[in-house]
């Protein structure tokens, strides 16, 4: 469970805290469409796209290194942490109605990489940083899936832990929906043919906060461990999800795609690494060519009727068409 634990510096943190959110302008962020980072220019702090707020304005409640120059997001927790956990939030987009999505997952003690005891990946919203108020979906290696009220830096789950037959150390996409007053919470594999489910795995009704920023948070429940995020995407609507393996976004994942993914992209609808153009990209499109908005979760055409990338080449240059697209703990 993701619970935020204080010690007794909390007064003092809280004004800096509320020092930070002047200074950034918190207080006077408007409603927006929405953000999305994918971290490969390597910062978060450059404002391309947006910049984070981490540890709080440096509170000293969520200490660690957080760190993006491998361009993925990576939140290692400090050694002395007074919570072990981190948070780091967008202060220039404040929402009512917020989709917040992720992929990520949680990395093992570098010093025993083959057992991952626990942490917590976290998507937050609504969140007010100066009074610690908001709510919060966490998903942990032990495979509990639940949303929580943040209420004065205190926080407990709105609704039953869902535990689907999957965990944080694989990776995962995490999706929190607060519309209204309803949370919705939604878990899934980042490599699942299905994608997002039709339902939320969790549900939950609460009237305590109506907006606030969002971000992502870590909570080591065991020492050591870390996580990665391989990108963050915040918007007041909800998010629509294309065809996987239709990297242009056309409604078929055809020849085209490929094309688009031999020229290096940009991919849309992938599936492997949102914003990384690499082989498994080519072994996703090669499993659903064929597949359309309407052809359900199926692979589509069976493998073997998909052509080989030169075969592919050969039979663009026979037609005489040119296919044309616009691209933890740190080891010791």
């Amino acid at each position: 469970m993701f619970a935020i634990r204080f010690g007794s510096a909390q007064s003092v943190c809280l004004q800096v805290i509320a020092a930070a959110g002047v200074l950034l302008g918190i207080q006077s962020a408007v409603l927006a469409v929405g953000w999305s980072d994918n971290f490969n220019d390597g910062s978060t702090t450059d404002g391309n796209p947006v910049t984070w707020l981490e540890d709080l304005g440096g509170s000293g409640f969520f200490p660690g290194s957080y760190d993006a120059s491998s361009g993925d997001y990576v939140l290692d927790p400090a050694d002395a942490s007074p919570t072990g956990q981190m948070s780091a939030l967008v202060p220039a987009f404040s929402f009512t109605d917020t989709y917040i999505r992720t992929q990520g997952t949680v990395l093992p003690d570098p010093s025993n990489p083959t057992v991952n005891k626990g942490g917590n990946l976290v998507l937050t919203a609504r969140v007010d940083p100066i009074n610690l108020n908001g709510y919060l979906v966490y998903f942990d290696v032990s495979g509990n899936l639940n949303v929580q009220i943040l209420a004065g830096g205190t926080t407990a789950d709105l609704a039953a832990t869902f535990n689907p037959p999957f965990n944080a150390s694989s990776e995962v996409v995490l999706e929190l929906d607060v519309v209204g007053s309803q949370l919705s919470a939604f878990a899934w594999l980042a490599n699942d043919p299905n994608g997002k489910p039709a339902t939320p795995q969790v549900t939950a009704t609460d009237t305590s906060f109506t907006s606030g920023i969002a971000g992502v948070a870590y909570d080591e429940d065991d020492p050591f461990t870390s996580c990665v995020y391989r990108y963050v995407s915040a918007q007041d609507t909800p998010f629509i999800d294309g065809v996987p393996g239709d990297y242009n976004n056309n409604g078929v994942v055809d020849a085209a795609d490929y094309t688009l993914w031999r020229n290096g992209g940009p991919l849309a609808n992938e599936v492997d690494n949102p914003g990384t153009v690499n082989g498994a990209d080519y072994t996703a499109w090669r499993a659903r060519f064929g597949n359309t908005s309407g052809s359900g979760s199926g692979s589509g055409v069976a493998a073997a009727a998909v052509p080989e990338p030169t075969g592919l080449l050969l039979a663009a240059m026979g037609f005489g068409a040119c296919l044309i697209t616009a691209g933890r703990r740190r080891g010791r």
